[in-house]
């Protein structure tokens, strides 16, 4: 046995990075291991989040991370678009030094591959390429293809879609303003991003990516040099959270937003969920009560994104049509982080009965639909 800790956390991404902070400032002393020879790298994510991220956190990340802010988006779909201006909505952060700027003073194993687990009294004896470890406390912040959650069979309903990205020289005239291309609303998309540095991100979350990027590109005519390329699945979904003495947090754990697929601002409070737990003893109840903060949230953004999947290319457009014209109320009570609000505001108007009834139209037409519910259910 190498060594034996109270808390080891799998996985140094800014979530785990972030609960080992957090752990830190209640006093204690995790250890993490990284399969990977240094923090941020390889970097598997756009890079945008809310304003939130900086302001309704525990532990407040540093700014000096920050490459550029945005004032609202383009959307697109089917050869229709509008704009949407919410004065700084989100920020566009440089993902490695901010994961870097989170690991600050924490303890990290790198080049250490966390190979299996086994039951040993309350805790657990871990297998890594870097020797045994034993933990009393394990947690799972090892990302969509989670380790821990697979070899201790945390149940889970997830489904891995396809990331990719691309960081390009490309100047663009709005630097304070993203572009979102959907393939499917309000589930399947392709971005755009200005750093606002002479460097924009294009990237899609789709079933072929590659041949996604390649034609967005072709009809913007983008034609700058491509500096790098990030790429990784994204889990949607649910997950167990908690069984006996280990925990999942973050991708792991599948806390991610159903319409955006971000999740650092969900793992981050999450990780605040969890490690208040861990602080009062009372690991058990770490599923309780993220459920109580983000359940519902999720709940309602699955059920949307499972509709919306099955429609028809018809159904899609009313829907997407519906949203166009409701530009003004989606800038007035839109959350970044909690899209459910934009719901019942759109459900709240008259207007949206004939939308909302094209949607159970869909719904009734293709059983199949009720079918992938129930079965979700």
């Amino acid at each position: 046995m190498k060594k034996s800790q109270k808390i080891v956390i799998v996985g140094a991404g800014p979530v785990g990075n972030y609960l080992g902070q957090l752990l830190k400032h209640f006093g204690f002393d995790p250890l993490i291991l990284e399969e990977h020879p240094e923090v941020g790298k390889p970097v598997s994510c756009a890079g945008i989040v809310g304003k939130d991220v900086f302001s309704d956190t525990l532990l407040a990340p540093s700014k000096a991370t920050i490459l550029n802010t945005i004032d609202g988006a383009k959307v697109s779909f089917n050869g229709s678009a509008f704009l949407l201006k919410r004065p700084q909505v989100a920020y566009i952060i440089d993902r490695s030094a901010f994961d870097k700027e989170l690991s600050k003073g924490l303890k990290i194993e790198f080049n250490t591959r966390f190979l299996s687990v086994e039951k040993s009294g309350p805790g657990y004896r871990l297998k890594t390429t870097n020797g045994d470890y034993y933990a009393d406390i394990l947690i799972g912040a090892d990302g969509p293809n989670s380790k821990v959650r697979k070899l201790l069979d945390f149940s889970h309903n997830i489904k891995l879609y396809k990331g990719l990205q691309y960081r390009v020289r490309w100047e663009v005239a709005d630097r304070d303003r993203v572009e979102v291309s959907y393939i499917k609303p309000f589930s399947l998309f392709t971005w755009l991003i200005p750093e606002a540095n002479g460097i924009v991100r294009i990237g899609t979350i789709c079933d072929k990516p590659l041949a996604e990027l390649e034609k967005f590109m072709k009809e913007r005519n983008i034609t700058g040099e491509i500096v790098e390329k990030n790429a990784g699945p994204i889990p949607i979904g649910t997950c167990q959270l908690v069984k006996d003495n280990a925990a999942l947090v973050g991708d792991a754990a599948c806390q991610i937003k159903p319409i955006t697929s971000g999740g650092i601002f969900y793992g981050m409070k999450s990780a605040e969920i969890l490690a208040n737990c861990i602080k009062e003893e009372k690991l058990a109840e770490y599923e309780k009560n993220w459920n109580t903060e983000f359940g519902q949230e999720i709940k309602l953004c699955l059920l949307a994104r499972n509709i919306l999947e099955n429609m028809s290319d018809d159904g899609l457009k009313k829907v997407f049509e519906y949203v166009k014209d409701n530009t003004s109320v989606i800038e007035k009570v839109g959350d970044f982080e909690n899209h459910s609000s934009i719901f019942w505001s759109l459900a709240a108007n008259p207007r949206t009965y004939s939308t909302i009834g094209n949607v159970i139209y869909e719904v009734i037409k293709k059983p199949q639909i009720l079918f992938r519910l129930f079965r979700k259910k």
